[in-house]
Parts: structure tokens; C-alpha cells; sequence
């Protein structure tokens, strides 16, 4: 009757699953945020390269260097794939980070690491380039610090949390559940048919981990000694906790009674298990130095620091900060106190930003590219700042200086060396300097050699080039003549020649004349 009624919605009562892998439930909102529930997540977590924590909680051992994929859909809904491999640095045997690749919708992105001042240091490579985090589209974000990088994907809430010694992937039950395949397990808050094999057979992970290698991809025979399979499974009459200690326990335990490790990249995988959740332990204090982190000299560790350092770009800030939530910390290396990061390009710290400027004279759009001392530059609309690369040259191949006198000169014209045949001429001895890219020919009637003195200019030796002397001198009854298209003529006989019986006497007689001999 034109009246409109409001009434609450009424929310069935909310329970808390019991979640297989000992975490707590989330809790979700649902589409327009009134009624929410609790739901169990998936998380599978690698670290110190041979330790698995599947999405269900099954705790596996595998060591082996060759391309895997951890998580892959059964039906194909989202195009996720994550694939795990090891890069080994070919100038350093000891250095082989584990390299995330994380294929989503139309983006491929990187998760490595590469050796910086001789420090390990993260680096992100979307569609393969090279970006410096934070780094924001409409599908993806990236924060970083030196140690830790998170990759979220916006629009199906997932996270991958990369270090070099650990990483873990978060995914949304809702979303994968019962559709997720690989090392990491299926999605299904169950651990009956936690590890199967590409053809669907259910078998233990540490058995069927190995049958995930990305099809081409060559195995390397691993160094380390193989790691037995290990199981921990928290009870269920166990109240849940944020992050089950209990694996990363094991782990630690193993390493160091069996393989002679340190225990550092358990501590620092459970650590940063806990900082995504939320809460940071400053860990590495109580280790004695033994699990200190090196940061190099204009830095400064801090267990706690922000997930986005600001720099001296506002709009940069704004952008990547206000999104950061105030308990979402990161351990990493930072700038000191009373400093801040120029930007995340260049990676120094200033005590006044207005001070320092690596851009040109005028401001630039976001976007605008120009060429400046033989660098490309672009005003980069991710980073918001200047990145400058050398000016590409295309490869042109090298001419034939094979000509008598040339030789290859380089040349640069627009920031490019192009090579040209050069060669260096006096004519007739009068000083002059000729330069071509052409084949030298002398001139009419010269002969030339190449002199001892060097042209300035060229740096090249001088041809030195001078008329040729022809000998007009003919015997009697032989006349010079010039002969055409010839520097010299040759002597032509005019004259009979006659020579008596005894060599002696020769006797030159004019054509039809008579002459006696005695």
C-alpha cells in the first residue's frame, strides 16, 4: 500500500569448520555483506627446497631440480598455474633460489631472486619485464621488500608470498575447492585424496610429487642426499591457531640432526608464515647472529617494516600505501630513520627529498618517452618513475675493406657505431687527404705506396702517390711511342737493322734505301 517495510535479514547461525591443515577458518562475507561464514583456507607452503606443507595439511619431503607444477586446475576456470623450478646462478654453484612462475589470465609473472652487492635480493618480472614493486594493475598487485615479495591476485583474492627460501600459496576455498591438482595437493579440507598422480590415482605426495614435471623440461640428478617422507597432522581435539607449528618443527629437527643444516630457513618459512597472518616475530635477534640478515650499507634490517616503504614520490605513496593495511608488516632492508627511499628505481636513501632529482630539467608525463645521452628513457606509470635504458642498435653487418689502401672505420651517428671503409690518399705527392667508403683507384699514369706517416684525422698511414717515369730511350733504328690508354709508349722499330757475318759492325739502313756491305 506505498509503504516500504524494512525488516533484517535473518543469518543462519555460523559455525567453524574443522579445517584438515590445523589452520583457523576465515571468516567471509558474503555478496552483499551481511550474512557471513567461516570457511576453511588453502594454503600450501615450500621451504628450505625440499619441504611441503599441502593445501590439507599433509607434510611431504621432495628434492629434486626441474620444472613442477604446484597448483594446477582440473577443469580450467581461472587459468591458474603455478610452477616451481630452480635457476642456478652458472658463475655460482652454491647460489640456486627456487623461481616462482605464476601464469594468470593474460599475465606470466617471475618471483626470483638475482645476487645484488653480493646479497640475494628479490626481483619481479611481469610478462617479462622487469618491474619494481609496488607494481599495480587491474588484475595484479606486488609488494616487496628485499626478503619478501606478495603477489595478490585482486579478483579471485589470492596470494603467493615468495622469499628465496620459502614461499606459500593462499587461495580461496570457495573458489578451488575439489579443482586444485600438483604438489600442492586438492583443495577439499580433506587428506584422504590429498596427492594424486596427472592420471588421477591417489598415492602418497612424496611418490607422486615427482609425476608433476612440466612436460620438456630436463631433470638435474639432485647433489643432497634424498629426505625421507615426514607426516605431521595436528589432531583435531587441538584448538586451531593461526599457523601450526608443528611441520616447520619437523623440518628444523631434520635438517639440522640429518642433513648438518642450520635451522634458519625453517624458523625464517614459519616467521613469515606468521607475518602474513598478521603477526611479527622479531626471531633473528634470539638466533645469536647465526640467521642474521645482511643489508648493505645505506640500509638498516628491521623485523617489522612497512609492506610499502614510502619514497619520495607522493603520488606514489598514495597510490600503493593507503591500500597497505597497518598490520601487515614485512621483515626486510630499509632506509634508516630520518631518510627515505628516493624511489623504488633508484634504491637510495636521501634526508631531503627535493634535493635530489633523476629526472630531466622539465616534468614529465606518465607514459612520455625521450632520448637523452644515448638512453631511452620512459616515465614509468607503475614505479612513477624514470627508467632509462641504452638505445637499442640493430645489427648491421660489417662492409668489405679488402681494397688495396682501405680500411674499417668505426663511426657513431645517432648513439649507434656503424663501420665504413676509409682510406687515406696524397695525389702526386701535394699533401691532400681523399677519404671514401668506395674502392680507391690512383690516379692516370701515378704509381702509389702506403707512406710511414699516419693522418690525424683518420689515424690511418697516407698513400702517397706519384706520376711514373717512363724511359723514353730508344736503341738506333727505334722510335718512342705513346701508345693510347697507357702511362708509357714502347720503342717501335722504324729502321732495317743489319748486322755483318762477324757481330761486329751493325748497320742501320732507312726503309727503301740501298746500302753495300764489305
Amino acid at each position: 500500500n506505498g509503504k516500504i517495510i524494512t525488516m533484517p535479514t535473518v543469518c543462519p547461525t555460523m559455525q567453524q569448520p574443522i579445517c584438515t591443515n590445523g589452520r583457523s577458518a576465515a571468516k567471509i562475507s558474503d555478496d552483499d555483506g551481511c550474512c557471513p561464514h567461516y570457511e576453511c583456507r588453502c594454503v600450501c607452503s615450500v621451504w628450505c627446497g625440499s619441504h611441503y606443507l599441502t593445501f590439507d595439511g599433509e607434510s611431504y619431503n621432495f628434492n629434486e631440480n626441474c620444472s613442477y607444477y604446484l597448483v594446477k586446475e582440473i577443469i580450467a576456470k581461472y587459468n591458474l598455474t603455478v610452477v616451481v623450478n630452480r635457476d642456478c646462478d652458472p658463475s655460482s654453484s652454491t647460489f640456486c633460489p627456487k623461481v616462482l612462475t605464476v601464469t594468470y589470465k593474460s599475465f606470466k609473472v617471475v618471483l626470483t631472486q638475482l645476487m645484488s652487492s653480493g646479497i640475494p635480493t628479490n626481483v619481479v618480472f611481469v610478462n617479462q619485464q622487469k618491474i619494481y614493486p609496488a607494481y599495480s594493475n587491474s588484475v595484479l598487485r606486488i609488494t616487496s621488500t628485499d626478503i619478501i615479495t606478495t603477489l595478490e591476485l585482486q579478483d579471485i583474492s589470492a596470494k603467493i608470498v615468495y622469499s628465496g627460501s620459502s614461499f606459500s600459496i593462499d587461495l580461496p576455498y570457495s573458489l578451488f575447492e575439489g579443482n586444485t591438482e600438483g604438489q600442492c595437493g586438492t583443495c577439499d579440507n580433506s587428506q584422504s585424496n590429498e596427492c594424486r598422480s596427472p592420471n588421477g590415482q591417489v598415492g602418497s605426495c612424496s611418490d607422486t610429487a615427482g609425476e608433476w614435471q612440466v612436460p620438456h623440461t630436463p631433470c638435474v640428478i639432485p647433489t643432497t642426499p634424498p629426505t625421507p617422507r615426514t607426516t605431521s597432522k595436528p589432531p583435531h581435539s587441538t584448538p586451531p591457531v593461526f599457523v601450526p607449528p608443528g611441520p616447520f618443527v619437523t623440518s628444523c629437527v631434520f635438517d639440522t640432526c640429518n642433513l648438518g643444516k642450520n635451522s634458519c630457513c625453517s624458523l625464517e618459512a614459519y616467521a613469515t608464515e606468521c607475518s602474513n597472518e598478521g603477526i611479527c616475530i622479531d626471531w633473528r635477534n634470539a638466533t645469536n647472529g647465526l640467521c642474521e640478515h645482511k643489508c648493505p650499507s645505506n640500509k638498516v634490517y628491521m623485523p617489522c617494516g612497512p609492506s610499502v616503504e614510502p619514497t619520495c614520490n607522493n603520488g606514489y605513496n598514495t597510490a600503493y600505501q593507503t591500500v597497505a593495511s597497518s598490520n601487515n608488516t614485512k621483515e626486510g632492508c630499509f632506509c634508516p630513520h630520518g631518510t627515505t627511499l628516493f624511489n623504488t628505481v633508484h634504491d637510495i636513501c636521501v634526508d631531503t627529498c627535493g634535493k635530489t632529482r633523476f629526472c630531466r630539467t622539465l616534468f614529465c608525463w606518465l607514459g612520455e618517452t625521450w632520448t637523452s645521452d644515448c638512453q631511452t628513457c620512459v616515465c614509468d606509470k607503475d614505479s612513477m618513475s624514470v627508467q632509462c635504458e641504452p638505445v637499442q642498435c640493430q645489427s648491421v653487418q660489417s662492409p668489405n675493406c679488402s681494397e688495396p689502401g682501405q680500411q674499417l672505420v668505426n663511426n657513431t651517428v645517432n648513439c649507434c657505431t656503424t663501420q665504413s671503409c676509409v682510406t687515406t690518399t696524397t695525389p702526386s705527392g701535394a699533401g691532400e687527404i681523399s677519404t671514401t667508403s668506395e674502392s680507391f683507384t690512383p690516379g692516370p699514369c701515378q704509381e702509389c705506396y702506403c707512406g710511414p706517416e699516419m693522418d690525424p684525422v683518420t689515424k690511418l698511414n697516407i698513400v702517397i702517390c706519384k706520376p711514373v717515369v717512363c724511359n723514353e730511350n730508344c736503341s738506333a733504328g727505334y722510335e718512342y711511342q705513346t701508345e693510347p690508354g697507357k702511362c708509357c709508349g714502347t720503342c717501335v722499330q722504324m729502321d732495317c737493322i743489319f748486322t755483318t757475318p762477324d757481330n761486329v759492325t751493325v748497320h742501320v739502313i732507312e726503309v727503301s734505301t740501298a746500302a753495300n756491305s764489305e
